[in-house]
């Protein structure tokens, strides 16, 4: 059996491949009126996802029995209801609604029940380490063209990122003991990707069509 720290290490290097030039939220070679629409977007969607993390985690947490694991929850709660916050005063106007972000959040909220160890590799392992990624990117994106807006996601938002995936690299390594669990882990992150990167290319159709 591979140990579990070993296997979580594994495991990220896959979610890593997996997403290899897969984020079609932003294009870099764009022009910079079209990069500055796709920034903008982005961060749309970003108050959304920040809004409905804060319903995901306070349905989720009475669903997590390892104590351990639970007492991690509410202080990331926290931090996406401030982050909420933050992005919703730099967006002044939404100005539309988010579908492919919607069904993906509804699907996670309804997915309280499912064992701790494939929630939280979904979200917090390959969700919020898959966040990191895309808020690396878009910082290096918009520094030029939206300095303001970079130095938001880079000094208050990114570092709590950072720490929420910690929380599911925590929960695997505590939790992904056995051949069966690890299997069990991988098929969820797996699953949590496909989700996630349908909803990447729903959202690029409708960047797209505004461009």
């Amino acid at each position: 059996m591979t140990d579990a720290r070993d296997f979580v290490r594994d495991l990220a290097q896959e979610n890593a491949a997996f997403w290899r030039d897969r984020d079609v939220r932003l294009d870099p070679g764009a022009p910079p009126a079209v990069r500055r629409e796709q920034i903008r977007y982005r961060m749309r969607q970003g108050v959304y996802n920040e809004l409905r993390s804060v319903e995901l985690i306070a349905a989720w947490i009475p669903h997590v029995p390892e104590r351990e694991i639970r007492d991690l929850l509410p202080g990331q709660l926290d931090d996406e209801q401030r982050h909420y916050q933050l992005l919703r005063r730099r967006v002044i106007e939404l100005g539309e609604d988010l579908p492919e972000w919607e069904a993906l959040f509804d699907w996670l909220v309804a997915c309280r029940a499912r064992p701790t160890l494939e929630k939280l590799a979904m979200f917090q392992f390959a969700g919020e380490t898959q966040s990191c990624e895309g808020f690396e990117t878009l910082i290096a994106l918009a520094q030029e063209i939206d300095p303001e807006t970079a130095e938001l996601y880079r000094t208050r938002i990114l570092p709590d990122e950072y720490r929420h995936a910690a929380i599911g690299r925590r929960a695997l390594t505590l939790l992904a003991d056995t051949p069966a669990a690890q299997a069990q882990a991988r098929a969820a992150c797996r699953e949590m990707n496909e989700r996630i990167f349908a909803a990447y290319r729903a959202h690029r159709v409708r960047v797209d069509r505004r461009a």
